[in-house]
């Protein structure tokens, strides 16, 4: 590559990062409000025939719970449902118009106090809602915008991280670990702080080696646990808020 066509690279770049930058700002602006919206929310069992019946229901899926898997760590995935038992399942999962995602328990067996002690409601409350769902409709209700919008963020910011310039106050691994803190905040961090985006000052030089002190992949993964525990801990308290603001299947 010859100087004029380095300079032409640093030129173009020069001109491509400002709106990468903005443009990757606004993708993790789309994926919180498409995350936030289509939150599975607790709902009952009369809301969800009050759907089946209105003929709003465009997805459903009946489960014992939201899956724990290793992609549970990951900002960017999305809520799973499974069945781990061949049982009767205990949750209903479905999915209404606009992208609303609703969840209801459902007892497999219902009881109520009798002459000589519990008895079985026949016929089960939940007979209905079942029958009323519509039975082409069965399938995953957890759309996957909200994942497509988040792995294209971390790509892209996976990308510019290996290929773009060495950073400043981190290394590479240092934002990389940082990057996988829930809700993407270390991403914004990294567009907020960090070179090819802006050019943060010098950190201080090493006692003895005299070279910036930039800090390590260590730290990185340490923040990242201490970040990830005390982000847990604000999304628990804030559960106590209404279901509709802070939906209760939110991670």
């Amino acid at each position: 590559m010859t100087g004029v066509d380095a300079a032409r690279g640093v030129s173009t770049w020069s001109r491509v990062r400002p709106a990468l930058r903005v443009g990757l700002a606004l993708l993790w602006v789309a994926w919180a409000v498409v995350t936030w919206w289509s939150a599975p929310r607790a709902a009952t069992i009369a809301e969800a025939q009050a759907d089946a019946a209105a003929g709003r229901i465009v997805a459903h899926y009946w489960a014992d719970s939201f899956a724990a898997s290793a992609n549970d760590t990951l900002w960017f995935a999305p809520p799973q449902v499974s069945t781990i038992y061949d049982g009767p399942a205990q949750m209903l999962v479905w999915r209404a118009g606009f992208g609303r995602v609703h969840y209801a328990l459902v007892a497999d067996i219902v009881t109520e106090p009798g002459p000589r002690g519990l008895v079985v409601v026949e016929p089960n409350p939940a007979d209905p809602l079942r029958a009323a769902l519509p039975a082409g409709q069965h399938g995953n209700p957890i759309p996957s915008v909200a994942s497509v919008l988040a792995l294209t963020i971390a790509l892209v910011c996976f990308a510019v991280l290996i290929q773009g310039p060495a950073p400043k106050l981190g290394t590479r691994w240092f934002w990389f670990f940082l990057g996988l803190l829930p809700f993407g905040l270390g991403v914004l961090l990294w567009l907020r702080a960090e070179r090819p985006w802006t050019e943060p000052e010098p950190p201080a030089p090493d006692k003895k080696t005299g070279q910036p002190k930039r800090y390590t992949g260590l730290t990185g993964l340490g923040l990242l646990i201490v970040g990830g525990i005390v982000i847990s801990i604000l999304v628990a308290l804030l559960r106590s808020l209404p279901e509709w603001l802070v939906p209760s299947a939110l991670s």
